[in-house]
């Protein structure tokens, strides 16, 4: 048995190394000391003077001894879901809350649907709480980020599902309805993103599943703005998740075909007919099966900086015109 003498955690990887670790002494019984490396999901919880066992673990750099402590209790994992009030948002939420995660509800106000959401997370046996966030206001989500973790103490996965919808065809799209558009669905998921890194790093790691469309992949007519604010999020989340990987935190997209939801609901029954004609699976997907992909993904370690179809095959389907 090995005793924690000193520790150092390392918020900045260091060559040839693409993590970060800490650095501790450890000692044993008859005073034999040694370095080793301690895993970065301990952040926040060593103290001097644990207890725990040391072994070798190899890596491509060569072996190094590594500190396990014991006794360290697992944190209860949270979970905020932006726009979760309802649709697709308050399907992860419910699917978090059973997988044990502390999961924030998150919308633009407090509302029947919210409340709603809440007792079914409740019905189910999990636990949520409710933060009112516009994700579009940089200081509405800092302020709501904050909240967050001054009630529950940390955020483990954020998903990005709020978003919006004005179509139109581009010559009758005002600039309105395109900015609009944008500032929501991009805009917003770069602001959350913003804000709670911070505290992931600190924690040791996390995930952030951004929810974009299969709109950001192949397009659609009367809908630039939203297509495009889709294709973004995919660009960001390529980018992030390089960039943090180093900080334990995995960034995934994924990209659903038409959600039974209000949005779905409300297109045109033309289109949505000709839609249901060019699938090989011809129905709507449900709330419930994005939701356990996003499950999936959270759960799922060496999952990381991809994008995720979930569209019956619409990405198979020709012609994509």
């Amino acid at each position: 048995m090995w005793r924690l003498i000193t520790y150092t955690e390392q918020y900045t990887p260091i060559t040839p190394y693409k993590s970060t670790y800490a650095i501790g002494i450890v000692e044993d019984e008859r005073g034999n000391r040694l370095v080793v490396r301690i895993d970065s999901k301990y952040f926040g919880r060593l103290r001097t003077g644990m207890v725990g066992r040391v072994c070798e673990e190899w890596s491509i750099f060569g072996n190094f001894k590594k500190f396990v402590p014991e006794g360290v209790e697992e944190p209860v994992k949270v979970a905020l879901v932006t726009g979760s009030a309802r649709g697709i948002g308050a399907a992860i939420a419910l699917e978090l809350a059973k997988a044990g995660y502390t999961v924030v509800v998150s919308d633009l106000a407090y509302d029947e649907s919210a409340e709603r959401t809440l007792q079914e997370i409740k019905a189910a046996g999990g636990n949520a709480i409710f933060v009112a966030m516009d994700v579009s206001s940089r200081e509405s989500v800092e302020k709501a980020v904050k909240e967050v973790v001054e009630k529950l103490g940390r955020i483990d996965v954020l998903v990005n599902n709020a978003g919006i919808a004005r179509d139109a065809y581009l010559q009758r799209m005002s600039a309105e309805d395109w900015d609009a558009v944008i500032k929501v669905n991009l805009t917003g998921a770069f602001n959350c993103a913003k804000a709670v890194v911070p505290y992931m790093i600190r924690q040791g790691g996390g995930v952030i599943v951004n929810i974009s469309s299969i709109v950001g992949i192949v397009g659609n007519v009367g809908q630039t703005n939203y297509a495009a604010s889709k294709a973004g999020l995919i660009g960001l989340t390529y980018s992030l998740a390089k960039e943090l990987a180093p900080y334990g935190i995995r960034v995934v997209a994924i990209a659903p075909g038409f959600v039974r939801t209000r949005t779905a609901l409300a297109v045109p029954k033309s289109m949505l007919r000709d839609y249901l004609r060019r699938i090989p699976i011809a129905r709507l997907i449900e709330p419930t099966e994005v939701a356990k992909l996003v499950r999936h993904v959270v759960e799922n370690e060496a999952i990381n900086g991809v994008v995720i179809p979930i569209d019956l095959g619409l990405t198979i389907s020709p012609p994509k015109a």
